[in-house]
């Protein structure tokens, strides 16, 4: 695997900014060093390992648990809920261990269009990147955020009232961020504190895995829009210093203009088929899981069972669910709408006064544009705001099903 750049420096050439990302991937155990260093690689790999057999661990706690309350609506669901969850970002992981040199390849397609394209437009393009570069970086920071404000809540609301609980039964529905259960008395100190501190790692690692490979992915998907923008901008300005009466030269340099938007364009559609392929399964399993888990909490947090305290921390689980499949939702809409622009883009470029040879090679770049490109989720969902709010009225109607089923 060539190596790839992941910082647009200064006067270097451009390239994406992916140290922030990388870093937590890598505290993730998601992104270990290049298979070229072997003295570091397989001690991560371990590590890697490790990680996964945490996750596994813990759903297998889920499903005890499950199996334990069946017949309480409100227990298995929240063991659902949290097992959808895992699931999915132990999901995650696999896909990007796995699929990690098509993720690089992307990457470096990625350096290579904005290295090569766009050259009569410096200043633009830098200020396209550094948009990028900012937006990336604010967006991931704020996931992580958010997902550690919902794991904050997540583990010390139920320490704090696990310390005031009377019995062993209390600590067993109060005193662990999720329903678990054991096949030993796992509520008696010390073994109560043990089974806390581990059942909060595996909340940790969750929470981290799931926030770091979204914010991973959405930066990849709001590079790809970069992409598209500076395209749209060297299509308005494809005829820039052509006239009707123009020299030789002049109608040879807008010709290499068009022929270079061209090439653009195929270049970027090649990476959105590339990230739709490596997202796709990732998408698919994240829009079933988050469904059901916005659902099936929505019951958890409205149900008459619940107090002020679970209240806020399952609404805060909800938020940070809900705001993750906005999150590539709302940036996957910008290729969408980016990609339709371009045609916009290319008819207000002053083809008017441009020789009839350049307006008919406009013509073929207009029905090449004609198709938007999209993201999808292997095929069966366009990843847009639309989907988003369709998405939402489907949580809708399954958290009513589940309701009706509650009173019944």
């Amino acid at each position: 695997m060539a190596k790839y750049s992941v910082r647009g420096g200064g006067g270097g050439a451009p390239a994406l900014d992916l140290r922030l990302q990388l870093r937590l991937l890598r505290l993730a155990g998601a992104w270990g060093p290049s298979p070229s260093a072997s003295s570091t690689s397989l001690p991560y790999a371990g590590y890697s390992a490790a990680v996964v057999l945490l996750l596994l661990a813990f759903v297998g706690s889920q499903v005890s648990a499950m199996l334990h309350f069946w017949g309480d609506i409100l227990s298995v669901t929240t063991n659902a809920c949290v097992t959808f969850t895992y699931t999915m970002a132990m999901f995650k992981l696999l896909v990007v261990l796995i699929m990690r040199p098509s993720a690089e390849y992307l990457i470096q397609e990625l350096n290579r269009c904005m290295q090569e394209y766009g050259r009569d437009l410096s200043s633009e393009k830098a200020a396209v990147l550094a948009r990028c570069g900012r937006l990336s970086r604010h967006v991931a920071a704020a996931h992580v955020a958010i997902g550690a404000v919902a794991y904050v809540c997540g583990v010390a609301l139920p320490a704090a009232r696990g310390r005031l609980c009377p019995s062993a039964a209390c600590r067993a529905a109060d005193g662990f961020p999720v329903l678990v259960w054991y096949p030993f008395p796992f509520t008696v100190s010390p073994a109560y504190e043990l089974v806390f501190a581990a059942v909060s790692l595996d909340f940790f690692y969750g929470y981290i895995l799931s926030t770091t490979l979204d914010g991973f992915f959405v930066t990849l998907i709001i590079y790809v829009s970069g992409q598209l923008r500076l395209l749209n901008l060297m299509a308005q300005n494809v005829c820039a210093g052509a006239g009707g009466g123009g020299s030789e030269a002049s109608e040879q340099r807008v010709r290499d203009r068009l022929a270079q938007c061209v090439r653009y364009h195929t270049d970027v559609d090649r990476c959105v088929q590339r990230l739709s392929a490596l997202l796709g399964p990732i998408l698919l399993g994240q829009v079933l899981a988050d469904v059901v888990t916005i659902s099936a909490t929505a019951f958890v947090t409205t149900t008459g069972k619940t107090d002020s305290g679970w209240v806020f921390k399952y609404g805060s689980y909800l938020a940070a669910i809900a705001e993750q499949l906005l999150l590539y939702c709302w940036f996957g809409n910008d290729v969408l709408t980016e990609s339709e622009r371009l045609q916009l883009s290319a008819y207000s470029s002053q083809w008017v006064s441009a020789p009839a040879r350049f307006r008919k090679g406009l013509l073929v770049f207009l029905c090449r544009a004609h198709r938007p490109l999209r993201l999808t989720a292997s095929k069966f969902y366009t990843i847009s705001r639309e989907t988003f709010l369709l998405l939402m009225n489907a949580s809708f109607s399954y958290y009513a099903v589940l309701r009706q089923l509650n009173s019944d």
